[in-house]
């Protein structure tokens, strides 16, 4: 009994196998699909070294051919966009991608990003020799080119060429640019110097006072012993306020000049005497106009 319902029931399990995988052999083929799946691997940039202190138009070229996109912004306060000739000061680097922070040509770096734009400042190179002048201010921003040399009398020539062989051998006296002057693009100076290191209160004057076209030589000495035998008494007291040797420039009042007195636009590099026969020159001092001895 067992046996024939095992023969059965492998009967119907055959006939069931059959029905699902015969079928009919007309049927279509199923269609098979295929999913094909594409994955983008993008490279990773190489390193690069900071761009700090190079121009926005080099840092650029460094972060594209070191695989990067790079961008820039103005990194002080306003709304220039930065060119190529700007400095770079800030960069942040992300992945695959840097931006650079960048000042105008010349100007200083800000402590931070977005500061206040600021110029380097000329500094003081008076009483410097000419070589020592040159590298500060060439230090401080100051093209080379900009800088330039007058001889500090009106009388003297100083040719560049000479300055530029003898660079030690000069004394700066005045400077066209202030200390403190802002150093920007195309800013230039002239430096008036001397040969030596003796400097004239004024530029501008006459090393050689007989150089002056508006020079006026001293009165020759008067013979005192003559004039005080024909002068009688009227004569000694008329000479008494022009001393033994006369001055030839008197006050509006009729007086000769004391040294330290002011003195006119008009007797500025003129000589005189005082009243005691010295000789008193009209200089330009820190105080003013005033007749001094040599």
């Amino acid at each position: 009994m067992t046996r024939g319902r095992s023969a059965v029931l492998g009967v119907l399990a055959v006939a069931l196998l059959g029905a699902c995988s015969g079928g009919d052999p007309q049927a279509e083929p199923r269609e098979t699909v295929t999913a094909t799946a594409t994955t983008t691997v993008t490279a990773k940039p190489e390193r690069m070294p900071s761009q700090k202190g190079t121009q926005l138009g080099e840092a650029r070229k460094a972060a594209e051919a070191a695989g990067y996109t790079p961008s820039a912004h103005n990194a002080n306060k306003g709304d220039a966009d930065p060119s190529g000739s700007w400095t770079v000061c800030f960069e942040d680097i992300g992945y695959g991608t840097v931006d650079y922070g960048a000042v105008e040509e010349g100007a200083l770096c800000p402590k931070k990003d977005g500061g206040p734009l600021a110029w380097p400042q000329a500094p003081d190179v008076t009483g410097a020799v000419y070589a020592k002048a040159v590298t500060a201010l060439t230090k401080a921003g100051l093209s080379e080119d900009g800088i330039s040399a007058d001889s500090a009398y009106k009388d003297v020539t100083v040719a560049s060429a000479d300055v530029e062989d003898g660079p030690d051998d000069y004394t700066v006296c005045f400077q066209s640019l202030k200390a403190g002057s802002d150093i920007k693009p195309g800013t230039e100076t002239k430096l008036t110097v001397v040969e030596g290191g003796s400097c004239p209160s004024v530029k501008g004057t006459y090393k050689d006072r007989t150089n002056d076209p508006a020079h006026t030589p001293p009165a020759p000495a008067r013979d005192s012993g003559s004039g005080g035998s024909s002068g009688g008494g009227s004569g000694g007291s008329g000479d008494t306020d022009q001393g033994a040797g006369g001055c030839e420039l008197t006050s509006p009042a009729g007086n000769c000049y004391r040294a330290g007195q002011f003195c006119a636009n008009k007797h500025l590099g003129l000589q005189t005497r005082d009243a005691g026969g010295r000789i008193i020159y009209c200089e330009e001092r820190a105080d003013g106009q005033r007749w001094n001895y040599s």
